[in-house]
C-alpha cells in the first residue's frame, strides 16, 4: 500500500487546480462532440452507405444537417445531466449511467426535430437512428473510460486533485483520511485536521497533524490552499458545528461537505431521499447495489456459469480419481461459512485431507491431493456456490467463524458482500498491504467492477504457472495459513482465514 505522506509542502494552488479542471472539462466537451459526430457518421456508413443494403431514396444533405444538429443537442443533454460537473466525474458508474441517459435524450430530441420540421422527401432510416443511439453510447462511454485511466495516472503526479482539511480527528475522520490517502487515484490530498479536543501539532495519521481549531478554518484554508473541507459531524463541538455550516464557504474559496460520522461503522453505503423537503439517509442492506449489483451478478453468473460448464468434465475426472484413490472417503468436503448478512451456508471443496492410511501431519497427502491444493483446483466445486448465489468469484475470504474479529464494525463490514473464491489477498501490486484483513476491508469499501478484473487475471495467471510452469507448495502467507489449518492445527481451524 502506498506510504501515507504529508502533502503540506509545495502545494498546488487552488487557482492551478481550477485551471486543470477547466482544461479537463473543455477536453471532455471536444471529445464528446467528436464521439457523437463519429457515431452518427459511422451509423450512416453502416446503414445507408452500402455496408447493409438500403433501397430507399437517400437525402444526403438532410442526413448531414441532422448529424451537425445532433452535436449541440447531445452536448446540451450531457450538460443538463451533470456530465461536466466535477462531482459526477472520475468515480463509480454514475458517469456512465448519465452517458446512457444523455445519448438517449439527445436522440429523442433529434427524432422530435424530424417530426416537427416536416422535411420534404425525407424519412430518416430507423436502422440509422438505432445504430446512432447504440454507437453514441458505446463511443462516448469508451472514451470516458480511457480518459479516467489517463486522469488516474495524472493524479499520481498531483494533477486534478483537491487539497482537503478534515474537521474532526476522531476515528471516523482518521478512517476517511486513511481511505483517501491509501488510494493514489482518489484525488483527495489530506493536508491536516482541525479539532476541538486534540492538541494542535499532535500527529493523527503518520505525518498528518492537527493544524488548528475549527474556529480558525478560514485562515488555515487560505494558508494551506484548501479546496474542500470535510466536517465530521460527530467529532466537533455543537457550537463549532453550527458555526461551520453557516459560513459562506464559496466566498472563502473552498467547498464545505458534511460526513454523517459513521463511515468506519458502515460499509454498505447510503442513499439520500427527501420526504417533504426533509433529507434522509437510507442505509443499504448490502455494499453493492443498483447497477453495481447488476454488473457483479453479470460477472458472477456469466463468467461463473461459463467456467462451471467448461470445467465440468475436468471436475468429474478429479472426483473419479479421488474416489478411486480412497473409496471410503467423501469426494467433497462441506464447511459451514458465514455468508452475506451473516447467513450461513455449506461451502464445497474437493476433499484433499490425508487418508486414514497416511500420517495426519505435515504435507503427507497423496500426489493428487497435493497437486489440487497447490494449484487451487480443490476450490472448483465452489463454482456451484457461486451459481447458487452464496459466493462470488471475487470477494473477502470465506470464514467459518467471526469470533476472532472482535471489532463489531469490522464484522459488519465483512458481511456486507459475499465471500469469494479468490480475493484481494492475491494481489501483488502497490495496492496490497502486509495486512490481509485491511486489504479485504479496502476492497469492500472501494469495490468497482474494474476491481475484480485484475484479481481474476492474477488468479488465472497463478493457476497457469502452478499447473504448467512450477511445482512448488504455496508460499503466500494466507495460503500457508490455509495449509496449517487443514493439517491439524485445531486452535486455528475454528476461525479459518481462507
Amino acid at each position: 500500500m502506498r506510504k501515507i505522506e504529508s502533502l503540506t509542502t509545495d502545494p498546488i494552488t487552488s487557482s492551478t487546480n481550477r485551471r486543470q479542471w477547466r482544461a479537463l472539462i473543455i477536453a471532455l466537451l471536444i471529445l464528446d462532440a467528436l464521439c457523437v459526430l463519429g457515431s452518427l457518421a459511422l451509423a450512416y456508413v453502416i446503414r445507408i452507405d452500402g455496408v447493409i443494403p438500403y433501397y430507399a431514396t437517400v437525402n444526403n444533405e438532410a442526413y448531414r444537417n441532422l448529424v451537425i444538429l445532433a452535436v449541440p443537442l447531445f452536448l446540451a443533454c450531457f450538460a443538463i445531466l451533470g456530465l461536466y460537473q466535477r462531482d459526477n466525474l472520475l468515480g463509480g458508474v454514475v458517469e456512465y449511467k448519465q452517458v446512457v441517459k444523455g445519448c438517449t435524450a439527445g436522440l429523442m430530441l433529434l427524432v422530435v426535430y424530424v417530426v416537427f420540421a416536416r422535411m420534404a422527401d425525407f424519412d430518416p432510416s430507423r436502422g440509422w437512428l438505432v445504430l446512432s443511439w447504440v454507437l453514441s453510447i458505446a463511443m462516448v462511454g469508451t472514451m470516458r473510460f480511457f480518459v479516467r485511466r489517463i486522469v488516474y495516472r495524472l493524479r499520481e503526479m498531483g494533477w486534478l486533485t483537491s487539497r482537503v482539511l478534515i474537521v474532526g480527528a476522531n476515528d471516523q475522520g482518521v478512517a476517511i483520511a486513511e481511505q483517501w490517502m491509501s488510494n493514489p487515484y482518489s484525488g483527495m490530498q489530506v493536508v491536516g485536521f482541525l479539532d476541538d479536543f486534540k492538541t494542535v501539532g499532535s500527529v493523527v495519521l503518520d505525518n498528518i497533524r492537527v493544524i488548528g481549531r475549527p474556529s480558525a478554518l478560514n485562515e488555515l484554508s487560505r494558508l494551506y490552499h484548501v479546496d474542500e473541507v470535510i466536517v465530521v459531524s460527530t467529532a466537533v463541538a455543537w457550537e463549532s458545528f453550527g458555526e461551520l455550516v453557516t459560513r459562506d464557504a464559496k466566498a472563502q474559496g473552498y467547498i464545505l461537505r458534511l460526513s454523517p460520522g459513521f463511515y468506519e461503522l458502515l460499509t454498505t453505503g447510503v442513499a439520500v431521499t427527501t420526504k417533504t423537503f426533509v433529507p434522509l439517509l437510507t442505509i443499504h442492506d448490502s455494499r453493492i447495489v443498483g447497477i453495481d449489483a447488476f454488473l457483479k451478478c453479470l460477472l458472477d453468473y456469466g463468467l461463473g456459469g461459463l467456467l462451471a460448464l467448461v470445467s465440468l468434465p475436468f471436475g468429474v475426472a478429479i472426483a473419479l480419481a479421488l474416489k478411486l484413490r480412497n473409496p471410503h472417503a467423501p469426494v467433497l468436503t462441506r464447511t459451514r461459512i458465514i455468508g452475506r448478512g451473516g447467513k450461513p451456508f455449506s461451502m464445497l471443496r474437493f476433499n484433499t485431507q490425508p487418508s486414514p492410511a497416511q500420517p495426519s501431519t505435515g504435507y503427507s497427502r497423496g500426489k493428487l491431493e497435493r497437486w489440487l491444493r497447490m494449484t487451487g483446483l480443490d476450490k472448483l466445486p465452489q463454482l456451484w456456490n457461486v451459481l447458487r448465489g452464496q459466493m462470488s468469484l471475487v470477494g473477502p475470504r470465506p470464514r467459518a467463524s467471526l469470533s476472532r474479529v472482535t471489532d463489531m464494525h469490522t464484522m459488519h463490514n465483512l458481511q456486507a458482500v459475499k465471500p469469494g473464491i479468490v480475493g484481494p489477498w492475491m494481489r501483488k501490486d502497490h495496492l496490497a498491504s502486509p495486512d490481509p484483513l485491511r486489504d479485504e476491508l479496502s476492497y469492500i469499501r472501494n469495490w468497482q467492477i474494474w476491481t475484480d478484473l485484475p484479481i481474476l487475471f492474477e488468479a488465472a495467471n497463478m493457476l497457469f504457472n502452478r499447473m504448467f510452469r512450477a511445482n512448488k507448495r504455496p508460499s503466500h502467507p494466507v495460503e500457508q495459513e490455509e495449509e496449517w489449518l487443514l493439517s491439524g492445527d485445531k486452535s486455528l481451524k475454528e476461525d479459518a482465514l481462507y
